[in-house]
């Protein structure tokens, strides 16, 4: 494919943005970075490419979704990890299980004077980051269960009237765990895994979704530990145990490579 210069096409606070940025780097790829935040002309140039989701790889006049790490592999000349194995599907499960009482508990710690509060070079407030993990894993049990398509809007919404407040937040994490739980204990065993759920990116299989569902919301999580930690100077309670994330490709940053929270 020759020696063009690749371009990321990325913003501030997005997991995926970071995940594939530090792929490309860990395999000694180098990169143009546009953060199409900060940069009007990259909003354009995605433009033109028919594209209005990040992150995207551009190389020429060929792109690829970011999210998808096999086509990114192929476009950037990266050799596949065969060895890398997925975690069962109850495993994600219940690693997604142990991420909402923690959620709920980092909601409440969240003063509601600051809970509009906007993170640094990102139009998302405390309060929609907190809501943006739960949205994860309810979007995904209704798109498994054939309820929902997955649009990229469903990801970049101001946060919702009824989740206005840390109270009121807390009850929608409450009820995704409710939801969570129940789809575990008669969704999970009739799932095919196999199968291409309907989302915007790519054509995954529901086990890669559900995958990426488990290390997105868990990343925007360790994301809002650092804000409590270090946005409102407060002592997270319960800490991140590594453990919870143990097996799951996380980026090895929490916020950004480029931009400090």
């Amino acid at each position: 494919m020759g020696k063009e210069m690749l371009t990321v096409y990325w913003q501030p606070g997005c997991s995926s943005c970071l995940n594939l940025k530090e792929h490309l780097t860990r395999n000694h790829v180098p990169f143009h970075s546009v953060n199409v935040r900060e940069n009007a002309d990259g909003f354009k140039a995605l433009g033109k490419l028919g594209v209005r989701q990040v992150p995207v790889l551009v190389k020429g006049d060929q792109w690829c979704d970011g999210q998808m790490i096999a086509q990114v592999n192929i476009l950037a000349g990266i050799a596949a990890n065969s060895t890398d194995q997925k975690l069962a599907p109850k495993e994600l499960a219940d690693r997604m299980m142990g991420y909402l009482p923690i959620l709920k508990a980092y909601v409440l710690q969240i003063p509601s004077q600051r809970f509009d509060e906007l993170l640094p070079g990102r139009p998302r407030s405390y309060g929609n980051l907190a809501c943006h993990c739960a949205e994860i894993i309810d979007l995904f049990i209704k798109v498994s269960q054939k309820k929902h398509q997955l649009v990229f809007d469903d990801y970049e919404h101001p946060l919702p009237n009824a989740c206005s407040t840390p109270e009121t937040l807390s009850q929608y994490v409450s009820q995704v765990a409710i939801k969570l739980s129940d789809w575990v204990l008669n969704d999970l065993p009739h799932q095919n895994f196999a199968a291409n759920p309907n989302v915007y990116y790519g054509q995954p299989t529901l086990h890669e979704y559900m995958e990426r569902t488990a290390w997105h919301a868990g990343q925007h999580l360790r994301q809002l530990e650092l804000v409590i930690k270090e946005k409102l100077a407060q002592q997270p309670e319960p800490s991140l145990s590594d453990n919870l994330f143990k097996g799951l490709p996380m980026p090895h940053l929490v916020w950004d490579d480029q931009l400090s929270l």
